[in-house]
């Protein structure tokens, strides 16, 4: 597609002078421009600055104990971005780090050792179980023992979360782990009792549905090469309900649309290899353009937001006209979001968390105007060598099976 091709027109294309009509919207003007404010891209410091979530959280962090899995997956996948990852993680801190992660895998009580992918459970699901998969944190007080898993049996509210199983996945697989110490079986089978009758899915046993969640069952079935824990059938329905009248997509069916769900939708729809089932992709390109200006902006009438970036950029890549991006504005904008301490901020003149500096960084890449950033593989979100590593790593492993 080109904009002259589009039954609209891009927002930084209209004539300033309709505006007095109504007719159309300014050309916005450049982010605004702090003292000290990095005015180039500073691949240093945002090394450190990924680098230090994984040897140390600010105190300002203890309310995200629960969520450390992803915040280990955004600064690993910050610094592979960053094309740092393999000087600065050597093989002592991969193997420690692997060690972690599999230290926050749930099991069924007669899940086997690790290093297996199968279950002697027979009845995986039951709630007073919980579902299983990967916990975000040790908050539970467990122990570091993943030989020993004893002590973990029967602690209240100890169970995995469907967006940690993902960040969990991610990680190891950034890292270049074989996923051989997944229970694969339990995780398919929790999917299963995961996905509601509307066909979303939901984080945990006794929580909300929505499409985030959609997003991680399918990236997770993806991941481990089995979709036998999804109903296509009734995600794609899900999808398709929940789209917007404007042609964003929502949380949830009947909600407005936003940048960040939208995102996971049309990545799901990819993932299941069903994005022609989509009801109406010239709306949605229409929605994703007009939701940039100085920067992408999750929702109309909301200022612009570093993450965005990623969200919709992903989205426009997925969709195959990423080329209809005002790349030029939108990086000015991020740039305009980097801070001097390192990572970027939602918004600029903010502090800096893992999230926006991640995601901020995803969204530089797609401009591809940095060199020194690598490729990033818009449907699963890591970058494309580490996905490429993991395709290989698991045809080897079915090659070895057989």
């Amino acid at each position: 597609h080109h904009p002259s091709s589009l039954p609209f027109q891009p927002p930084w294309e209209m004539s300033c002078e309709h505006s007095h009509k109504g007719e159309g919207v300014e050309k916005p003007s450049s982010p605004p421009k702090s003292e000290g404010k990095c005015i180039e891209f500073n691949r240093k410091i945002h090394i450190g600055y990924f680098l230090m979530h994984l040897k140390m959280l600010p105190e300002d962090y203890e309310g995200f104990d629960t969520k450390r899995m992803m915040i280990l997956y955004l600064a690993l996948s910050g610094l592979d971005v960053l094309g740092a990852l393999d000087k600065h993680i050597n093989k002592k801190m991969r193997e420690r780090t692997i060690k972690w992660i599999y230290a926050m895998q749930k099991t069924p009580p007669t899940a086997p050792s690790e290093g297996k992918n199968q279950s002697n459970t027979s009845k995986i699901q039951s709630k007073e179980q919980g579902h299983y998969g990967f916990r975000g944190g040790s908050s539970y007080g467990g122990s570091f023992d993943i030989t020993n898993r004893k002590d973990r049996e029967g602690i209240p509210k100890d169970e995995a979360h469907i967006a940690m199983t993902y960040s969990a996945l991610c990680a190891l697989q950034i890292l270049g782990d074989d996923l051989s110490g997944v229970d694969k079986k339990a995780i398919t089978e929790s999917l299963k009792a995961l996905q509601c009758e509307n066909g979303c899915f939901k984080c945990a046993t006794s929580e909300e549905d929505d499409m985030r969640f959609m997003y991680c069952a399918c990236a997770i079935s993806e991941m481990l090469g089995d979709w036998s824990g999804v109903d296509k059938k009734k995600a794609v329905k899900y999808i398709q309900e929940s789209q917007a009248f404007d042609g964003g997509i929502g949380l949830r069916v009947g909600a407005e649309g936003h940048g960040g769900t939208t995102y996971c939708a049309i990545a799901s729809l990819v993932l299941m290899g069903r994005l022609k089932d989509l009801p109406d992709r010239e709306a949605l390109i229409r929605w994703c353009m007009y939701g940039q200006g100085a920067g992408f902006v999750g929702r109309p009438n909301k200022p612009p937001d570093s993450c965005y970036s990623f969200w919709i950029g992903a989205t426009m890549k997925m969709l195959g006209v990423y080329d209809l991006t005002a790349c030029q504005e939108n990086r000015k904008f991020n740039l305009s979001c980097q801070t001097t301490m390192g990572g970027f901020g939602k918004y600029p003149d903010s502090f800096p968390d893992p999230l926006h500096s991640y995601f901020g960084i995803c969204g530089l890449s797609f401009m591809g105007v940095d060199e020194c950033l690598l490729p990033v593989d818009p449907v699963w979100g890591i970058t494309e060598r580490a996905k490429k590593r993991a395709l290989k790593l698991r045809a080897d492993a079915t090659a070895a099976s057989n």
